[in-house]
């Protein structure tokens, strides 16, 4: 018996037929909502950018405001954000708006006895909010609590008022304090103290302690510093006020005493020395100074008359004394070396130096601290590390037996004064027990005053 071809159903035809149709008309819409100005959205570049623009009304709810008819358009608000990232001004962003001159002009004139706008920072956001695509009101958050905005006002000559508002915020005295039990940085931060007080505290002791070489499991450290809290939340650490560490049962102290910009011990004299322990912070000692030493690369043994200093190319090093540069170049096996001429006879060198940071030539001054090159394993050297060395009158010596005076002292006229600063300092300091990861507020000798944050005991 013959078979027939089955006959399609006309539905079925018609079904992918509709289906395309759908998906085509799907993909149109979207492209258009993707093109329209509600579609934008932030962007991380100095590019015009919209965080939000809410289409609503300016009245409450989203419905017309009473005696507004159904068909007149409703305002529309919008809001632009501007991080600043690279070359952008605060004149570029208002011409992105389409802002004349004169009226860009008139708005930093305006705001400049609040902030200046030529002065915008990086990694900072600018905001403008629109109304019918026309400014209103500009915010700009300059510091930690202070907020420049500028609004439109028919009431004022230039049409612009410029004001600052300003979150909570107040400076507080807070101590930290724990015990060593890998760094000190490393603890110290655990402990709670801001980054930048542990190492502004290396420098405040880095004439009397070698953070490289002396600071042992069990040492203990507190230190007394300002800090910025905003809305109750720490946000940035000030000035250390004071601090004392125990480095092999030896106690160290410093005490800021403002009339001379310094730090000083309890007997008043100078923190600062004339050469600092070492050029490096936080690295170990691979090599000491030795008459005889086995050169793993010469196969012989000969006098290390230095000390080597294991760190990561690339590690900054600082001039351990002010003075002048008496050699800047390549030399020998030291490969990139420098060697500074200090005003009491001294005189450092610095070897195996990956470069030499800029300007730093024969002839340049340098001051203590200052950045004068970069670990590497120039010349001879079996891998990154900075070989230092001191020579008192020409003749070299082991920079670990350096023992550097003060420059300065407190003079008689300052004496009472410096010993009330640095009483009140050590009652401070002497308000928390030493503990491990501790952050508590500074004794105050006003009644009824909260702790900043809780502590545990260890």
């Amino acid at each position: 018996m013959a078979e027939f071809p089955e006959k399609k159903d006309p539905k079925s035809i018609l079904r992918p037929v509709l289906l395309l149709s759908l998906v085509g008309l799907a993909l149109i819409l979207s492209a258009i909502f993707l093109l329209s100005p509600a579609a934008y959205s932030e962007k991380s570049s100095g590019e015009k950018t919209r965080a939000t623009l809410d289409q609503t009304p300016l009245s409450s709810g989203g419905s017309a405001a009473p005696g507004v008819p159904a068909n007149v358009e409703k305002p529309v608000e919008g809001r632009y954000d501007f991080r600043i990232n690279g070359g952008q001004t605060f004149y570029k962003i208002m011409t992105l708006l389409g802002l004349p001159g004169s009226e860009i002009q008139n708005i930093a004139r305006a705001a400049r006895p609040v902030y200046d706008l030529r002065q915008l920072k990086q990694d900072t956001v600018f905001r403008i909010f629109t109304l019918d695509n026309e400014w209103r009101r500009m915010e700009y958050r300059f510091s930690a609590y202070e907020t420049l905005v500028v609004e439109k006002d028919g009431g004022t000559a230039e049409g612009v008022k410029a004001t600052k508002t300003e979150l909570p915020h107040e400076e507080r005295e807070v101590v930290v304090s724990g015990v060593i039990e890998s760094s000190l940085y490393e603890d110290g931060v655990k402990a709670g103290a801001d980054p930048q007080v542990m190492m502004n505290l290396t420098d405040i002791f880095a004439w009397d302690v070698d953070f490289t070489s002396d600071i042992q499991k069990g040492d203990t450290f507190r230190i007394l510093y300002e800090a910025l809290y905003v809305d109750g939340v720490p946000m940035s650490a000030g000035r250390i006020l004071g601090a004392e560490m125990v480095n092999e049962g030896k106690k160290y102290s410093a005490v800021y005493f403002e009339g001379k910009d310094g730090y000083y011990d309890l007997d008043g004299k100078s923190l600062r020395r004339t050469l600092l322990k070492s050029p490096l912070r936080f690295r170990r000692i691979t090599s000491y100074f030795t008459k005889s030493r086995f050169h793993p690369i010469l196969k012989k043994f000969r006098p290390h008359h230095g000390i080597d200093y294991g760190a990561s190319k690339g590690t900054p090093v600082e001039s351990a004394g002010s003075g002048r540069v008496a050699f800047s170049g390549w030399k020998n096996g030291y490969g990139n070396f420098i060697e500074i001429r200090h005003n009491n006879n001294y005189s450092t060198g610095y070897g195996h130096l990956s470069r030499i940071a800029k300007g730093v030539r024969t002839g340049a001054k340098v001051s203590q601290g200052d950045l004068i090159g970069y670990v590497g394993s120039t010349g001879i050297s079996t891998g990154p590390h900075l070989h230092y060395e001191v020579k008192i009158g020409g003749r070299l010596i082991n920079p670990l037996s350096v023992k550097a005076v003060a420059d300065v002292s407190i003079g008689k006229k300052e004496r009472q004064r410096f010993a009330a600063v640095s009483a009140e300092v050590l009652r401070k300091l002497s308000g928390a027990d030493t503990r491990v990861a501790v952050v508590s507020p500074a004794p105050s000798s006003q009644p009824g005053s909260e702790p900043a944050t809780s502590t545990r005991r260890n």
